[in-house]
């Protein structure tokens, strides 16, 4: 590729795609996990030989820390790219 084609609005475009992707996996993340919570934590507890209870606070833990590096990485990233363009 090349760096030429890397212009302000194909960044903006790229960071825009992303976090519409990343959210959209978030949302079906917990969507899943509220609705599907025996089923996913039963396998993840006789997977990992764990409580079910801790499962379900690991889930939202690793939710919790993924919404954060989508917010970091991709939403503030857009946004200011927004702001100055």
């Amino acid at each position: 590729m090349d760096i030429s084609a890397l212009t302000q609005n194909n960044i903006i475009c790229f960071l825009g795609w992303c976090s519409l992707i990343n959210v959209i996996i978030i949302c079906a993340t917990t969507l899943a996990i509220v609705c599907f919570k025996q089923p996913v934590t039963g396998f993840y507890a006789r997977l990992l030989n764990l409580e079910p209870e801790h499962i379900t606070k690991l889930f939202f833990r690793f939710l919790l820390h993924y919404e954060i590096a989508v917010l970091m990485f991709n939403i503030v990233p857009y946004l200011a790219l927004k702001i100055i363009s």
